[in-house]
């Protein structure tokens, strides 16, 4: 019984610990460096409300952002809806896209993404768009827009 008891602590600790690899969220490794909620309008009566969150990562030994636009728990939680995510970094141009702009778009269940971008010495810019209905369209009611955010 004493053996099962120390197991069962050294378990406790382990999951408690946190570790580089617990920030391997959503296929981004890193520190997270922001989280944004992305705000929805109601078409009738205009009022706001959230859906999901823009999460944004840095990892400082490669010097790549990663991003999701990840769904809160709740309504349309674990239901396809709408989602679109692009970042690019201060080096984007129409004819410069290699490492500098990356989007990921579609109908998800729990998050759109990842999407990276090499961001050493440069500021990113996010753009999250989320449609709060399960029929089809693109029709997006939830919009964020960031600019020059995480400058590293």
């Amino acid at each position: 019984m004493t053996a099962s008891l120390a197991g069962v602590a050294v378990l406790a600790l382990h999951l408690a610990t946190p570790t580089a690899a617990g920030a391997a969220a959503y296929g981004c490794s890193g520190t997270l460096v922001g989280s944004w909620k992305v705000p929805m309008k109601d078409a009738l009566d205009g009022s706001t409300y959230y859906r999901s969150d823009v999460k944004l990562y840095y990892n400082a030994s490669t010097g790549w952002n990663c991003a999701a636009l990840v769904k809160r728990k709740g309504a349309r939680y674990g239901e396809k809806t709408p989602m679109w995510l692009e970042m690019y970094n201060s080096r984007w141009a129409e004819d410069n896209w290699k490492n500098n702009y990356d989007e990921d778009q579609g109908r998800f269940k729990y998050y759109a993404g990842p999407v990276k971008v090499y961001g050493k010495n440069l500021c990113v810019s996010i753009r999250a768009r989320h449609g709060d209905h399960t029929g089809p369209g693109t029709d997006y009611n939830g919009r964020l827009d960031l600019t020059g955010v995480a400058c590293r």
